[in-house]
């Protein structure tokens, strides 16, 4: 808050009152309120780094084995596929630093502290925080404000994740997001192993809000069409579909008035409803496969649509995907007749939910150049051999205004083949195991 700073709007208008306020002058003037109340720190410098410098970092919280207040903080640029993306020698010498103002907390069973900040500006720093010691935990990032990922050390996660099972609540809504957004990117980029990511989601069935629910739909589907067509994807699937069962059969699906219309509840619920309606039916839940069954039979009999709104775009796809050629030629044909732009959309991405290469041919080249359609495409592919047929068909199309989403495509492609590589069995090891229990 600037006027907390010291800096009134005023002060900054005043200055410039006779040109354009440049990037440069605010951070000056910023740095002036700094140092009058005793903080030296060059804000342009500060803003440079985060305005110029490519990405963004990841820091990792390491507590002291021995002493139990002290951590060690360090500070990497955070990447995907490291390897493939170390071209350049500036990216090898890792010379990318970051001055970050890192806040945390330190937490038990039912206390989080209030939040200190440290400002990180090494590669790796030492600090003391005077309230840890070994029960407790320390949460980085408080609220999600900053932009970079926190890792920590596996006895730290552990902590974490236990307190999560136990009372998620003393974490906030937007760290327990952050936590399973954190999780699940690191892991995908190899920073953490396989099962810290798998084993924070066990907490959802007593997660009652919708942000939690989205970042771990949002990381669990590209997840899900890594492992797709692998032997053993179905122990996967099970264990998603554990984690997920609890709050699928609490909420339920929107229901209809005795005059056909939706009962309404609030939109935090319809929201949280709908993502877990859809996880249910992407990861094969039987009840959602014969709900949404149920509701597109009901639709081409009575050629009266009585699907929630909100939910159509999930019962569509899972129909297309799980029935018969009719329903995907009933859609066909609605997406043909509709003249409802929002409808034709979610019509058109239903189709594309088939399995069918007959089917799907009947599109013709101009929707493969749809950039939605390409990356969706791509997540799918992750075998060597597939990364080389996109290759080859990017050389033999000269394929124009696509060609920035399909060199995209092929980034992603590259990053799955590795991960298949690395760290699938380590995953799968885990499942296994995890499973018997």
């Amino acid at each position: 808050d600037d006027v907390a700073l010291g800096l009134t709007d005023q002060d900054f208008l005043t200055t410039h009152k006779y040109g354009n306020a440049a990037r440069k002058d605010l951070w000056n003037t910023l740095s002036k309120v700094l140092k009058n109340e005793g903080k030296s720190v060059n804000i342009q410098e500060v803003m440079d780094q985060w305005t110029l410098q490519m990405g963004y970092p990841v820091i990792t919280i390491i507590r002291n084995e021995t002493v139990d207040d002290g951590i060690t903080v360090t500070q990497e640029h955070f990447l995907y596929n490291i390897d493939v993306n170390i071209q350049d020698l500036e990216q090898r010498n890792n010379s990318y630093l970051w001055q970050i103002p890192l806040t945390i907390a330190v937490g038990n069973s039912s206390h989080i502290s209030p939040q200190t900040i440290l400002w990180v500006s090494n590669k790796s720093e030492y600090h003391r925080i005077p309230t840890l010691d070994e029960s407790n935990w320390v949460l980085g990032n408080i609220d999600q404000i900053g932009y970079f990922r926190v890792n920590y050390d596996v006895k730290n996660w552990r902590l974490l994740i236990d307190q999560l099972m136990r009372n998620c609540e003393v974490i906030s809504v937007s760290n327990r997001a952050g936590l399973i957004d954190d999780a699940f990117n690191l892991a995908r980029a190899g920073y953490l192993t396989q099962n810290i990511p798998l084993e924070i989601i066990r907490y959802l069935s007593e997660e009652k809000d919708f942000l939690p629910w989205h970042a771990a739909s949002r990381a669990l589907y590209p997840l899900d069409k890594l492992l797709d067509r692998t032997e053993e994807y179905s122990i996967f699937s099970e264990y998603v579909l554990k984690q997920v069962a609890t709050m699928y059969f609490r909420l339920g699906w929107p229901i209809n008035g005795h005059n056909g219309s939706i009962i309404q509840t609030s939109y935090q619920t319809e929201e949280l409803r709908r993502e877990v309606i859809m996880l249910a039916c992407s990861f094969g839940n039987k009840q959602c496969h014969q709900e949404a069954a149920t509701m597109i039979s009901d639709w081409i009999s009575s050629n009266r649509n009585r699907i929630p709104p909100n939910v159509r775009d999930i019962v569509y796809c899972t129909g297309v995907s799980l029935m018969d050629e009719d329903v995907w030629e009933f859609i066909w044909m609605k997406f043909h007749s509709t003249t409802a732009v929002s409808e034709k959309k979610i019509l058109l991405e239903a189709l594309t939910c088939s399995d069918n290469r007959n089917l799907l041919n009947r599109y013709g080249e101009a929707l493969f150049m749809n950039s939605k359609l390409i990356s969706g495409v791509t997540e799918f592919l992750n075998t060597e051999e597939e990364l080389n047929e996109l290759k080859t068909f990017i050389q033999l199309h000269k394929v124009g205004s696509a060609v920035a989403p399909l060199t995209r495509a092929l980034e992603t492609v590259d990053a799955n083949v590795r991960w298949q590589l690395l760290y699938r069995e380590e995953l799968f090891q885990w499942l296994r195991k995890t499973l018997k229990q």
